[in-house]
């Protein structure tokens, strides 16, 4: 399995995103790749995310980190543990939750719930021939949660969707995030 590990920035979270980074280099299990780049015109996640998945060629999976997000360092080996031993085509784990008090996502899987609205964050581990053949993340997503439209998409094709129930990261929610702000106003 080679895992490109895909992570959009903005020029103003230098500081988030050297925490994510060391989070990343502290990684039992090293991604093969770490893409990151940093969105300065403003395109949004969704096609910087995009744009990185197409650029990983050499990579049959790909993982997504937000700039502003943690993994604790067996986040890809118990991911990937997990693909294995399901035949997933995409895996999501637990996690904690910072700056959000008595908000949690997780959740195990359950396709009529994710129907009804998301609560699998964009940390994820995809196939990245199903990610590929889903049209990658839509870039004019309603509200900007194109991580959902995604999943969704996903699940219509037929993807195998599993979940690893334990936390393998950290959430981490301030102002000036997209999930706050929205896409335009995040910092």
């Amino acid at each position: 399995m080679r895992v490109a590990l895909i992570t959009p920035s903005l020029p103003t979270r230098a500081v988030a995103l050297a925490e994510c980074v060391t989070s990343v280099a502290a990684q039992t299990r090293l991604p093969d790749r770490h893409l990151i780049e940093i969105d300065h015109g403003r395109e949004g996640s969704a096609a910087v995310r995009n744009r990185l998945a197409y650029a990983a060629d050499d990579c049959d999976w790909l993982a997504f980190l937000d700039d502003d997000d943690l993994l604790y360092p067996a986040h890809l080996a118990d991911l990937e543990q997990t693909a294995d031993a399901t035949n997933a085509d995409f895996v999501y784990p637990f996690c904690d939750v910072e700056g959000r008090n008595g908000w949690n996502p997780s959740r195990d899987f359950d396709a009529d719930a994710l129907r009804q609205g998301n609560f699998i964050p964009v940390t994820v581990l995809v196939r990245r021939q199903s990610f590929l053949a889903a049209g990658g993340f839509p870039e004019h997503a309603e509200h900007g949660w194109e991580d959902h439209a995604l999943w969704l998409q996903l699940l219509d094709a037929g993807a195998r969707i599993v979940c690893h129930p334990q936390p393998t990261w950290r959430y981490r929610f301030h102002p000036g995030s997209k999930t706050y702000a929205g896409q335009t106003e995040a910092t």
